[in-house]
């Protein structure tokens, strides 16, 4: 709480405002930027209002359509995309296990999700994507499930990979992945828990997407066997440009935002497998379309 000697002088009101309110992101309240700028007695808050209410018709602010001592910054900036002049290499050479890549292209600063059952081996195949590419790209491993011994013993099933020849970076987290994204860099996270208000999902996707810069995320994510969407149901499917369905022999590509082939569109297309000694993908029937 400011002090009296804080207090906002009624002169300087409108500008104090404004310049608090275009520091804010989501909703806050009139007592929130109150406190803040130490406005007290009836005289400052009657003036605080009129300001606000002046900023709402200049459209640089809005209030709440519920709760009336609610508002929002109405921010109208946005980066320029120059596209005229971008190359048309800015694919990402990432490589999958069972060859995803072949039909979906991801760029920088997307987002991938892999929605798998219980024991489908979303581990297994997350573990396979680093060792594909940790000699290309930094890599950040975010785990939520094993501690070091557990994750020493997974990666030395590997043959042909001594376990100090694995080059990437492993951390235990649960939640709050957002707060630690490596901007530019290549991020796992094994996995986004989702236990209550599912419908949140795509918030935390969206947090996670706007710290990867020009970097790469893939989220796992659980999902019911049989099922084709993880937690969140179709709340997760808007922010990804990939997103696969993993059962217990079988990968889908639901989503695939970017075709690297130009006429094959990859959503629904599935793939089997068998996973051997624990870790290594073999295919026991092509990618191909579901037949009815």
């Amino acid at each position: 709480m400011s002090d009296s000697g804080d207090r906002c002088p009624i002169s300087d009101m409108a500008n104090r405002v404004r310049e608090w309110v275009q520091h804010t992101s989501g909703w806050w309240s009139a007592g929130e930027l109150d406190r803040e700028l130490g406005v007290t007695g009836h005289e400052l808050k009657d003036y605080r209002g009129k300001v606000l209410r002046r900023l709402k018709d200049l459209g640089l602010v809005e209030q709440h359509p519920r709760h009336n001592r609610q508002w929002r910054y109405v921010n109208t900036r946005v980066t320029s995309l120059d596209f005229r002049t971008a190359g048309r290499d800015g694919v990402l050479p990432i490589k999958w296990p069972l060859g995803v890549e072949r039909y979906v292209n991801l760029f920088p600063g997307n987002l991938a999700v892999v929605a798998g059952a219980p024991n489908a081996g979303k581990t297994a195949l997350l573990l396979n994507f680093i060792r594909l590419n940790m000699t290309e790209f930094p890599i950040f491993y975010f785990c939520s499930e094993m501690g070091d011994v557990e994750l020493r013993n997974r990666l030395e099933l590997f043959e042909g990979v001594d376990i100090d020849e694995w080059e990437f970076q492993a951390f235990e987290r649960a939640s709050d992945f957002a707060d630690v994204v490596r901007p530019d860099c290549v991020n796992v996270i094994d996995y986004l828990e989702m236990t209550t208000e599912l419908f949140h999902v795509n918030g935390y996707l969206t947090a996670i997407s706007h710290k990867v810069g020009s970097g790469l995320a893939i989220v796992a994510l659980q999902k019911k066997a049989g099922a084709t969407m993880g937690r969140g149901q179709e709340f997760g499917l808007e922010k990804p440009k990939l997103y696969l369905s993993m059962d217990r022999g079988k990968l889908q590509i639901v989503k695939g935002k970017s075709w690297a082939k130009r006429n094959v569109d990859p959503a629904g297309l599935q793939v089997s497998f068998k996973i051997v000694d624990g870790c290594r993908f073999e295919i026991t029937k092509a990618w191909d379309w579901e037949r009815p």
